[in-house]
């Protein structure tokens, strides 16, 4: 028995031995694997998401459509890739976005609300409108102003790279007013426009020969750089004086603009001239 033992004791060793080499292999495989795979991770290009674009509306108002009834009440309408949500003081909507379409001059979303009812939703950016409607519930918001904000993020598609290059419709506010808080004004006031119509207009001489007199009534948009455009007639009193008025009209010099909220807004004016010129 004590010789046997003796035989076997070197033997055990050698296994030991040999198992703590097959281990310290195996240990320092694993580690070299691991740094190849961290380098190579290192080095290989990075194709991330991109940002997704958050729009965040400002509105004043906002009309029941089914009763016409308007409340004046600021809300906060924001809108990402997913989510659509309505605040108004401290209630929250928030509408589930499952497909969104874009035309030239709309967002249309088709959207969850809490309570799992499929509902439509549209933003006019050139209308500066956002509309809401749910079976016959339909709320209409006026936008004051629009902002473009940094979201959530989303892998990157072909049409998220057109909404990213494409958005000066959204951005810029090309609503006509009616009224504003600093109205339009010709260069000096009522006074120098009716002198300077007085110096440039012209009396037809059809209307001179029917002996036609009265009030022509001009509307006009005063643009944000003080232009004119959409230049009509809204009422005439014929023998071409309604033509003469626009041509004068047209002649004019730059406005001061008007102002909503200390910002130039496109405003339109209604501009009267007699005939005959006096």
């Amino acid at each position: 028995m004590e010789h046997k033992s003796r035989v076997l004791q070197p033997l055990k060793k050698l296994c030991t031995i040999v198992v703590l080499q097959r281990s310290f292999v195996s240990i320092l495989f694993h580690l070299m694997i691991k740094k190849f795979l961290i380098a190579l991770f290192c080095i290989l290009p990075v194709t991330g998401p991109v940002l997704a674009q958050l729009y965040v509306l400002e509105c004043s108002r906002w009309s029941d459509m089914s009763n016409k009834s308007i409340r004046n009440a600021p809300s906060t309408i924001s809108i990402d890739s997913s989510l659509i949500t309505i605040s108004q003081g401290p209630t929250n909507l928030y509408l589930e976005i499952k497909k969104q379409t874009r035309t030239e001059n709309n967002f249309t979303y088709e959207v969850i609300d809490p309570n799992d009812v499929m509902a439509l939703a549209q933003f006019s950016p050139e209308d500066m409108l956002f509309d809401y409607r749910a079976g016959q519930f339909w709320l209409r918001y006026f936008i004051e102003t629009i902002q473009r904000h940094v979201g959530e993020t989303k892998p990157a598609t072909p049409s998220d790279t057109a909404a990213l290059q494409d958005t000066s419709a959204v951005v810029e506010d090309k609503k006509i007013y009616e009224t504003a808080d600093v109205a339009p004004e010709f260069p000096g006031g009522k006074e120098a426009m009716d002198t300077w119509i007085a110096q440039n207009i012209k009396y037809p001489a059809a209307a001179k020969k029917s002996n036609i007199k009265g009030v022509v009534t001009i509307t006009a948009v005063v643009e944000k750089d003080g232009s004119l455009s959409e230049v009509k007639v809204k009422k005439d009193i014929g023998g071409g004086c309604g033509d003469e008025a626009v041509r004068v009209v047209k002649l004019m010099p730059s406005w001061i603009p008007g102002m909503i909220k200390n910002e130039d807004k496109r405003v339109r004016v209604m501009i009267s001239i007699f005939f005959p010129p006096e």
